[in-house]
């Protein structure tokens, strides 16, 4: 069963449900793509959500349906646990006794006291989606500032994001973990095994840089993080009893340990980039996780090629209203790679992302480059008309 927003939809995802013929419930139908597939009402759909059901989404502001139609389910008891990153470290803290990190309202956010704080931290809404509202702050200097940017931030995406998918009322503050970080598409299956899809590394500007803006993965890439991340679910699943069960992670390696740093439930990567696996080794992964079956890794590492496969995620900054925005130089902006493999414009009133761009590479100056681009100069704004006096 699959839940599907309309906003940000992969066409291999669409390709992937008519062939699959899974029952499907369409959240809104604007879409092209979307009025290609039948959908189920709600009255037929939900009541068919089980303990044993396959249940996928492709938006976090699906869950919000689970929530309405299906809020007893199992699906929807595991999704609110995993979703909220406050409760989510409470979940883990049995693994991770010693990770610090603190739960507040947004009241309470600004009357802390930094003596109680053990920088360097991360602040973020409990409930969050990308890397909206997420900071890094080193020292208490950097304090009050950072308090300033979270809130400008939480001004700006009111009307933007659904209080499902970003809720800045709970704010959790947590230790900073230094080390690589990998994000993981997977799913556990019938009986509980752990099955990994997908596994990408994040490319980050500088040691304060927070963005999505690419992932990239390898052979190499694989080689490095295979087995731990394996590991770390066998023991996720311990405490968390889950079955039929997709989740995309991100984590990071530290001193040999890996830590998470949140768990999305019932779905893989956002806004489509799941389907990086797809074009680095051939993965499809709504069909392994209907099916019910696993990449050949051992095969996928031994056909892959020395390339780097990696997603652009290009973002209209924080501080451009997309309202004030004329147009996207699309055809400029697709010279700045080498070698695209699928470039996919994005119009979506409620995400900042005007394009997904997959590529391939051979070395790595291609990414840091385009990690370090100015996106703006791609922007056309309106005119602002200014009324004469007289």
């Amino acid at each position: 069963m699959i839940l599907i927003n309309d906003q940000i939809i992969s066409p291999i995802l669409v390709e992937s449900i008519q062939e699959l013929n899974v029952p499907v419930f369409k959240q809104g139908n604007r879409s092209e793509m979307l009025k290609a597939l039948k959908g189920m009402e709600a009255e037929e759909f939900f009541p068919l959500i089980t303990e044993q059901q396959k249940l996928l989404t492709n938006s976090e502001s699906c869950l919000a349906l689970l929530e309405s139609y299906a809020p007893d389910s199992v699906q929807n008891h595991w999704a609110k646990q995993l979703k909220d990153k406050g409760t989510f470290r409470q979940i883990l803290s049995s693994m991770y006794p010693d990770y610090f990190y603190k739960i507040v309202s947004l009241d309470e956010l600004n009357k802390i006291s930094v003596e109680d704080i053990p920088f360097p931290v991360v602040i973020k809404p409990s409930k969050g989606y990308s890397s909206v509202g997420v900071y890094k702050v080193k020292s208490a200097d950097q304090w009050e500032d950072t308090l300033h940017k979270l809130s400008t931030d939480l001004l700006l995406i009111k009307n933007i994001y659904d209080k499902e998918v970003i809720n800045g009322e709970s704010i959790l503050i947590e230790k900073w973990i230094f080390g690589e970080e990998y994000a993981v598409d997977g799913y556990y299956d019938h009986d509980g095994n752990p099955v990994i899809l997908n596994i990408f590394k994040r490319l980050f500007q500088d040691e304060y840089d927070t963005s999505d803006r690419i992932y990239y993965t390898s052979k190499q890439v694989i080689h490095e993080i295979y087995d731990d991340i394996l590991t770390f679910m066998h023991k996720f699943r311990k405490i968390v009893p889950v079955k039929n069960f997709p989740i995309h992670f991100e984590v990071r390696k530290s001193n040999h340990t890996i830590i998470p740093i949140e768990m999305n439930p019932l779905r893989f990567a956002g806004a489509g980039t799941t389907d990086l696996g797809y074009y680095a080794y051939g993965c499809n992964v709504y069909k392994h996780y209907f099916q019910g079956t696993s990449p050949d890794w051992e095969e996928v590492l031994r056909d892959m090629d020395d390339s780097i496969y990696s997603f652009f995620c290009a973002e209209i900054p924080m501080d451009i209203s997309q309202n004030l925005i004329k147009s996207i130089n699309h055809q400029s902006f697709k010279k700045q790679f080498q070698q695209i493999l699928e470039y996919r414009e994005i119009q979506a009133t409620n995400d900042r992302t005007f394009a997904i761009v997959f590529f391939r590479s051979e070395t790595m100056e291609e990414l840091y480059r385009l990690l370090q681009m100015d996106l703006r100069p791609f922007i056309t704004l309106k005119e602002i008309e200014h009324s004469r006096e007289r």
